[in-house]
């Protein structure tokens, strides 16, 4: 149900076990005049919502629209009072990152500079505290890589400080572009800016069908707006334990460049990498170069491919592959790579350790290989 910051937050929030703990982590980063709250609650669907306190009073969205007479703050006023809060300078750093998101789309909406733009709602120490408690979340979490669905943005029109506007508002629209994101039935405002900004910052990557391993936990975070549907924005934390095999057929270029290509991919972490001979079209001898990675790696090795290949298209697939748990011990000086599962046991002398031995002691790999097992 599209994206806000506060929802983004409580959703985050979930992810963690320990939520007490948590929670006094929050209260102790001094957002001025605020204190945070938690509360399970449901839509139809259980969830958390993180209440904003600010000098007692809780602030909605809709209690922004009637302060349209306040004065705004200007992007290095919000910055200023990031920079005094007591979290880690790159949580600072993320979420006047963040702000500078919503600034850019501020200005170009009104036709001037950045640094000019008066923020309304979301200047309002609420929004930044969203802002904030975003950035501490996923720093605290340190994933590997973020993936969003396509964006929910809702339809028909809100009411702001400038007045009423059509869904998306300007400034959501400029900063979603380049992003997929949708119109539904609902008529109402289902992403702010604070949220897609937030999501544009921080998502590696936007898909319908993300490639990824099981699902450790899911955190359900719930707005305040009664809908039609249950309004919660939901966060999957995944066990990255995905694999995505990548593939290219290649028929323009040499044996050595190839080669180069493979030795790149292993260099920059895949967990494979092998060339196929393969007979393309009018019969002409071609490779087909495969990659084997981690599926929260798919898109780092699709740049790669591209740019270390001369393909026109990658194909992309998620196998299934069964696996023996491995253990690495060592013996008279050789590493031992031990594999068991499926009821099979197989132990095996790493490669670089005979190949040592055999240079060290100008002997056959054979030779090395006796002399280490007889050492075991």
């Amino acid at each position: 149900m599209g994206a806000a910051g506060d929802m983004l937050a409580s959703a985050l929030f979930e992810l963690f076990e320990d939520k007490e703990s948590l929670l006094c982590e929050l209260n102790s980063l001094s957002l001025p005049h605020t204190e945070i709250e938690y509360e399970q609650v449901s839509d139809e669907i259980s969830g958390a919502h993180l209440h904003i306190i600010i000098d007692g009073e809780e602030e909605t969205p809709h209690s922004h629209h009637n302060h349209s007479h306040h004065h705004g703050r200007h992007l290095s006023e919000v910055c200023g009072i990031i920079d005094t809060l007591t979290a880690d300078e790159k949580v600072k750093s993320d979420a006047k990152a963040v702000y500078s998101i919503i600034a850019e789309a501020e200005a170009s909406a009104h036709g001037k500079p950045a640094g000019e733009v008066h923020f309304h709602e979301l200047g309002m120490i609420d929004a930044i505290a969203d802002v904030t408690l975003c950035s501490y979340l996923i720093n605290k979490l340190a994933p590997e890589r973020i993936i969003c669905s396509p964006i929910n943005v809702g339809n028909g029109s809100v009411k702001c400080a400038h007045g009423v506007l059509p869904v998306p508002a300007p400034a959501t629209a400029n900063i979603l572009q380049g992003v997929p994101y949708y119109k539904s039935d609902i008529q109402t405002e289902l992403c702010t800016p604070t949220g897609a900004a937030v999501l544009k910052y921080f998502a590696d990557e936007f898909t319908h069908t993300p490639a990824l391993g099981g699902v450790k936990r899911v955190g359900v975070g719930v707005g305040t707006k009664k809908l039609s549907q249950p309004n919660i924005v939901r966060a999957f934390l995944f066990d990255d334990c995905g694999i995505t095999e990548l593939s290219c057929n290649i028929d323009d270029m040499t044996g050595e460049e190839a080669a180069f290509a493979s030795e790149t991919m292993l260099r920059k972490g895949a967990l494979d990498c092998f060339i196929t001979p393969i007979f393309m079209k009018k019969g002409r001898p071609a490779y087909m170069l495969t990659v084997l990675c981690k599926s929260g790696d798919c898109a780092k090795f699709t740049q790669l491919l591209f740019e270390h290949t001369t393909t026109l298209g990658i194909r992309r697939y998620s196998p299934s592959r069964y696996t023996l748990e491995r253990e690495f011990r060592e013996e008279a000086g050789a590493q031992i790579k031990r594999s068991e599962g499926y009821g099979t046991v197989k132990e095996k002398i790493e490669f670089e350790d005979l190949k040592s031995l055999a240079l060290e002691k100008d002997i056959s790999i054979f030779e090395a290989r006796k002399e280490l097992e007889k050492k075991d």
